[in-house]
């Protein structure tokens, strides 16, 4: 659908979807401008299913994070220090929240958030 003036940009919405589980995939839709005078858009994809473009098994995300576990790896885990920190950010501010039963805006999906917020 294009506009009287040879345009879609309105249509142009761009896409990175990454798929952890089940089924990874990492699935990326772009659109670029055709050349000319006009403003007409095309929609490239870029689909990279894993489970058909690699024939091993790939391992369950639980895997890994279990022997860097068992490996000492460190890294990954948050420290107890990290936990008394954020707990003390984010605490008061939570349950602020559920003391004022203050809900999230909702909004549709795709939108430019909620109409609360644009106000």
């Amino acid at each position: 659908q294009r506009s009287e003036f040879n345009s879609d940009v309105f249509l142009a919405t761009n896409e990175l979807v990454l798929r952890v589980q089940p089924d990874e995939t990492i699935y990326f839709k772009i659109n670029n401008k055709i050349s000319g005078l006009g403003t007409r858009l095309n929609r490239n994809d870029l689909n990279l299913l894993y489970n058909t473009r690699y024939s091993r098994e790939i391992s369950d995300a639980y895997e890994w994070l279990l022997l860097d576990a068992i490996g000492g790896e460190r890294r990954l885990f948050i420290r107890s220090n990290e936990l008394d920190a954020a707990s003390s950010i984010f605490m008061p501010l939570l349950k602020e929240l559920e003391a004022k039963k203050i809900a999230p805006d909702l909004y549709l999906y795709g939108s430019r958030g909620s109409v609360r917020a644009h106000y």
